[in-house]
């Protein structure tokens, strides 16, 4: 017969036994994910292509790099100023494939009676306040129409530097050894890092239009803008670009800052194109310079603006009727096609970049 003592001292667990098994467990775990992040997350990303330009030809006759040498006007012509920054400078672009360009190549497809000049003004890192004064340098050349390119960062009081940018965005901590030898954790440090480096991101492009000082000093530059073309006798028109940071649906996290600055324009009574529609459902990568890297708009991008800028400029009688493109075509495929309407096409265009 066994004693009740034996049998309690038999079935009785070891002293920390439960703690080893807890300790082997939880490494059990760590040693599962480390395998499937292992075998899941490259240590690499794929090899990086590049589809930029080669060389950036400029004519010789250009006084500056967006390929612009101003004379004095032709009789007749009718010259457009674009003021902007580096979305209408557009960097790692040909100065040609910029909306600019390519709007003043629409309204001079049929140029028999009067020639269209469209010159490109945007200067990179330029805020509206500071682009104040190359609405004067448009005036001085004569234009008949100025058009104000917006940006979501043009109500900042100064640009960022090097340092401020990478205090806002870059982790250095990330390039240590440990993240490297132990996968799991490096991914979930990136994971943790990419999810602060957004919310810092929105926030910056969104409280400076927030903020009654920083919005003031774009209002302000709108106001003085409005005051000197109205003096000259000449239109100011705008048109608000987006940012192809983040797919353009009904969860873009800028449309409180879209919704600001569209009201500042009506309140001076500035017509305005907001291109945030013409661009919805299509993936970012598909609209960014070098995407993942660099999120300004690339060429395709940039033709779509110039499309609905066109379709604006015309359905809102900015610019004369006889420089629009009569010939117009839903698909080009045969010349014997059905041709659109310019009137249709105008209202249809203008209408889906609302």
């Amino acid at each position: 017969m066994v004693s009740a003592v034996t049998m309690g001292s038999s079935s009785s667990t070891p002293k920390g036994f439960n703690l080893i098994v807890g300790l082997f467990g939880i490494l059990f775990s760590l040693g599962a994910v480390e395998i499937a992040v292992r075998s899941l997350v490259p240590l690499k990303g794929p090899k990086r292509w590049n589809d930029r330009p080669h060389g950036y030809f400029i004519p010789t006759s250009a006084t500056n790099l967006q390929g612009e040498s101003p004379q004095v006007k032709q009789v007749g012509a009718f010259r457009i100023s674009v003021v902007g920054d580096s979305f209408t400078f557009a960097p790692h672009m040909q100065y040609q494939d910029t909306f600019v360009k390519k709007l003043e190549g629409f309204l001079n497809l049929d140029a028999g009676t009067r020639r269209v000049e469209v010159f490109n003004m945007g200067v990179s890192g330029a805020s509206t306040a500071d682009e104040v004064r190359l609405v004067d340098q448009a005036l001085e050349i004569d234009s008949d129409l100025v058009i104000l390119q917006i940006t979501l960062n043009d109500a900042e009081p100064k640009l960022l530097t090097a340092a401020e940018k990478a205090a806002l965005y870059d982790a250095p901590y990330l390039s240590s050894p440990i993240f490297t030898v132990w996968r799991s954790l490096g991914f979930v440090a990136r994971r943790i890092h990419n999810t602060t480096t957004v919310n810092r991101y929105i926030d910056y492009h969104t409280k400076y239009f927030r903020d009654p000082v920083t919005f003031k000093r774009f209002d302000d530059a709108l106001k003085m803008m409005k005051d000197r073309t109205k003096r000259k006798g000449v239109t100011l028109a705008a048109v608000l670009f987006p940012l192809f940071d983040f797919p353009i649906n009904d969860r873009y996290p800028f449309k409180e800052s879209h919704e600001i600055i569209n009201g500042a324009l009506r309140a001076h009574s500035v017509p305005a194109l907001d291109l945030r529609e013409a661009y919805r459902g299509i993936p970012p990568e598909r609209l960014q310079v070098i995407p993942q890297k660099d999120s300004h708009p690339n060429e395709i991008a940039h033709r779509i603006a110039a499309e609905r800028l066109l379709a604006f400029l015309g359905a809102s009688e900015l610019i004369p009727k006889e420089v629009l493109p009569q010939r117009v075509y839903r698909a080009r495929r045969n010349l014997r096609d059905k041709r659109l309407d310019i009137g249709v096409f105008l209202r249809r265009s203008s209408t889906a970049s609302q």
